[in-house]
């Protein structure tokens, strides 16, 4: 999204240069409208803002003042205080020239604070004069810009498909162990179907997503997901999933803020496995030279399936609440992005399933690097320390930790505007103090992504 002074730039009035020799400004060097006019020029507008602002309850009213003072509020990111100022240059100014150049600078503010119907009007009215050419290839500009951000505030639908097939090495992330010591019965055999098992697999998606704009800065949006994972010979393994989150977004081009709920539910070979309802919050900042910030939050309830035979089950329900937060830098081709996150999970049963409460702290980074408008590489890594409550009561009697270690490279292929080709390798490395819950996984895959 452009920021104000980018948008200033982009679209940057030459419409001042047509009536600049009609300007009458005061000659004296110690005007501080003079002095104004010079650091703008020098393109220093918060400074110009910063001297304006200490002497405005002196100078509010001379109409040269509130036209450089307007332009310079403009400029620095403080529309709303460019509007008050340019309105009053705009209609209390006897002389014609600075009255059209606030007149011109005041429908862009209007554009900047997103009242669309005045910026087009005064725009409207400018050009009916008939001004120099330049200037009215810059009105056109900014009325296919209004025109552009009324549509953008009309209800959309995007509907996303994305297809992939690829092979696990484990796709159950078993240990490959056919023998796990224990302390208190020493070694046991597993069941085959209880140990690493390598397949192939397909992966389909269909996504939809809804917004209702209330205006430029606030917005209702809808998304559900489903995703089907059809492993080729194993179908205990299988997995679909629903999920679907409404939420509220709101800010400016720096701070955006997003309040949500969402529910999935996920089943296991086709049987009821886990359901899940969750309450988040999240801000993003858009700071300068292309640096982002990020924090996020969300309580998450995580219900297990007791059907089928699996009684026991609600001794693994859990309560989470997740906290993250990321940083990221685009520095030319390149974008960096680092997040750290802490997690604790409390078990929902009063007794029997303490050893399902764990905590756990990562970190992850992705590399992106746009080779052009079609290529775009990527590497992903992360690393994660789990603790669990108490003592694991199978077996065991250890209170279970672990740390896992990821990394992911992968391309993007932008074939054309809504077909992306996508490729990835990932290797997972799972390390605990139990080994029964040791193992190490390979996974590939290559996918197509249509969105209508």
């Amino acid at each position: 999204m452009k920021t104000q002074h980018q948008l200033s730039l982009a679209t940057s009035f030459v419409i001042s240069a047509f009536l600049i020799s009609t300007t009458v400004f005061a000659a004296e060097n110690e005007s501080p409208v003079a002095e104004m006019d010079n650091l703008i020029a020098l393109q220093q507008y918060q400074q110009a803002y910063d001297l304006g602002k200490g002497i405005l309850d002196e100078w509010e009213g001379d109409p040269e003042f509130d036209y450089v003072f307007g332009l310079a509020a403009l400029e620095s990111g403080n529309a709303n205080e460019s509007v008050f100022a340019l309105e009053r240059a705009a209609t209390t100014s006897a002389d014609t020239g600075l009255r059209s150049l606030a007149s011109l600078e005041l429908a862009r503010a209007y554009f900047v604070t997103n009242n669309l119907d005045a910026s087009e009007n005064l725009f409207t009215s400018v050009l009916a004069t008939d001004p120099p050419p330049n200037v009215q290839q810059n009105i056109e500009v900014f009325l296919q810009l209004i025109e552009s951000r009324r549509n953008a505030q009309q209800p959309t639908f995007s509907w996303t498909l994305a297809s992939s097939i690829g092979s696990d090495s484990n796709a159950n992330s078993a240990t490959s162990n056919g023998l796990v010591d224990t302390p208190l019965i020493g070694q046991i055999e597993l069941d085959p179907d209880g140990q690493e098992t390598a397949d192939d697999f397909s992966n389909t998606s269909l996504s939809m997503a809804y917004e209702y704009p209330f205006n430029r800065n606030q917005s209702m949006n809808f998304t559900v997901n489903l995703a089907h994972l059809d492993n080729i010979e194993t179908d205990q393994f299988d997995i679909d999933n629903v999920r679907g989150e409404l939420s509220y977004n709101w800010g400016n081009e720096v701070h955006r803020f997003k309040h949500g709920i969402s529910t999935g539910k996920v089943n296991l070979d086709q049987n009821g496995f886990q359901k899940s309802f969750a309450l988040n919050s999240s801000w993003q900042r858009a700071g300068e030279n292309g640096w982002y910030q990020s924090l996020s939050g969300s309580y998450t309830q995580v219900r297990y399936d007791t059907s089928n035979g699996g009684d026991l089950n609600d001794l693994r329900d859990v309560d989470q609440v997740l906290f993250t937060a990321g940083v990221t830098k685009i520095a030319g081709p390149l974008t960096h992005t680092l997040s750290v996150y802490t997690a604790d999970e409390s078990p929902e049963a009063e007794a029997g399933g303490d050893h399902n409460g764990r905590s756990f702290t990562g970190l992850a980074y992705s590399l992106l690097y746009r080779m052009n408008g079609r290529h775009t590489p990527f590497l992903r890594t992360s690393f994660q320390e789990v603790n669990h409550d108490s003592p694991h009561p199978v077996f065991f009697n250890t209170q279970r930790s672990g740390e896992t270690t990821s990394v992911t490279l992968g391309w993007f292929w932008q074939v054309a505007r809504n077909f992306m080709v996508t490729g990835e390798a990932a290797f997972t490395d799972n390390i605990s103090n139990i080994p029964l819950f040791d193992y190490t996984r390979f996974k590939y895959q290559v996918g197509l992504r249509y969105q209508f």
